[in-house]
């Protein structure tokens, strides 16, 4: 049983980076007594934590919607349950820190795209909470069971899905860092289950990219590390959101073309492309 440890609502805000201007939106969701709908998620929160169980029912029923806001209202008030689990396992406090930065990076995102205090990309944050994901120096690690077929992968073999924080350039050294961290780190804190694949879906994965890059980009010395698989996928917006951070499709003739990704993004919609989502794999170290 996880215990409701205590840290400072300070303390919680600190281990989740949320900058200055979105701490009121945080201190209000806090603000009294926990509601019902942020009760469910902490119920879920406490369940799913650490779980290989996937079929632990998200909370939410017509009679008891869970909003935006109760997701993260319950989030924050499960980061001392949380930072104790992580202590358990004996996970460096540096990796419990650069973890739960997302969530104020999120929020900084959320504010960015859509001018207000929100997340929209909560349910990426629930593997955070429920101990499936741990950021290691520039990249974040999903432990899981792909759920297509992976080449070398066994069924039900566990392997680490790769993602790609906004935080600066995507340089080899620290790539290869945390890459190289990544074993270690698993097998210390998870060794029932031995991971030695990582993949990575992305639309810097897309083959039209490296083709149209600088071959010594940083993109492209990333996507040259891993063995393409399976049939890249259309997602038309995902590479304006990742370079732009804009949801919408519409006025990208206002945006900027400052930088030879943003000049290449742009002139492949225009000239009547769709971007992809792009899949690839590779041994870890």
């Amino acid at each position: 049983m996880i215990p409701h440890t205590a840290l400072s609502t300070e303390l919680s805000l600190d281990y989740l980076a949320v900058a200055e201007e979105d701490r009121d939106g945080c201190l209000q969701l806090l603000d009294g007594e926990t509601g019902p709908a942020a009760a469910a998620v902490l119920d879920y929160l406490f369940a799913a934590l650490g779980s290989t169980d996937a079929a632990v029912p998200e909370p939410g029923t017509p009679e008891l919607p869970v909003t935006e806001s109760d997701w993260l209202e319950g989030m924050l008030r499960f980061v001392p349950a949380l930072q104790h689990w992580h202590a358990e396992l004996d996970i460096p406090d540096v990796v419990t820190r650069d973890t739960l930065a997302d969530f104020g990076r999120n929020l900084a995102l959320n504010r960015r795209v859509h001018g207000r205090f929100g997340m929209d990309t909560w349910r990426w944050l629930t593997h955070h909470f429920t101990g499936r994901l741990f950021a290691l120096g520039r990249l974040q690690y999903l432990l899981h069971q792909p759920a297509v077929t992976i080449p070398g992968v066994a069924d039900g073999e566990w392997i680490l899905g790769i993602h790609i924080p906004e935080d600066g350039a995507l340089g080899m050294a620290p790539v290869a860092e945390s890459l190289a961290a990544a074993g270690p780190f698993f097998a210390t804190h998870f060794p029932e289950r031995p991971v030695r694949i990582a993949n990575c879906e992305s639309w810097l994965l897309d083959p039209y990219l490296s083709g149209h890059m600088d071959q010594w980009s940083n993109i492209s010395r990333f996507a040259a590390l891993f063995t393409p698989y399976g049939t890249p996928r259309d997602e038309p917006t995902d590479a304006v959101y990742f370079t732009f951070r804009t949801r919408g499709m519409d006025n990208l003739s206002e945006l900027p073309r400052t930088t030879a990704l943003q000049q290449l993004v742009l002139d492949r919609i225009a000239g009547g492309g769709t971007w992809q989502v792009g899949y690839g794999c590779l041994q870890l170290p």
